[in-house]
């Protein structure tokens, strides 16, 4: 029984340790992850942008609904895919590949 409770008390100790937020947090500056030996192009970073191109527009779409429906992100793309800050984000979608009608 003597050994169940520090077990019991290390599983509880665990538990409160992952749940609290990690420090590190990606940094992105435009496409790029800020790493620590200069930018990245990461996917992560290009659907952060496109969000935040799609709200200065008024859309109503978060970071992390183009991160989980990579149709809301297709969509984004072929609907404001012109404008130059989207241009490496939505380099397969953007309106000059889309053609409807095909």
């Amino acid at each position: 029984m003597r050994m169940i409770i520090p077990s019991l008390a290390a599983v509880g100790l665990l538990a409160i340790a992952a749940s609290t937020p990690a420090e590190a947090r990606i940094q992105c500056q435009g496409n790029f992850q800020v790493g620590p030996y200069g930018l990245i192009a990461t996917p992560y970073c290009e659907e952060e942008q496109i969000a935040r191109v799609a709200q200065a527009y008024g859309w109503k779409v978060t970071a992390t609904e183009i991160h989980r429906d990579p149709l809301k992100k297709v969509y984004v793309c072929q609907v404001l895919g012109y404008d130059n800050r989207l241009k490496g984000s939505c380099a397969g979608y953007g309106p000059e590949n889309y053609a409807p009608g095909r």
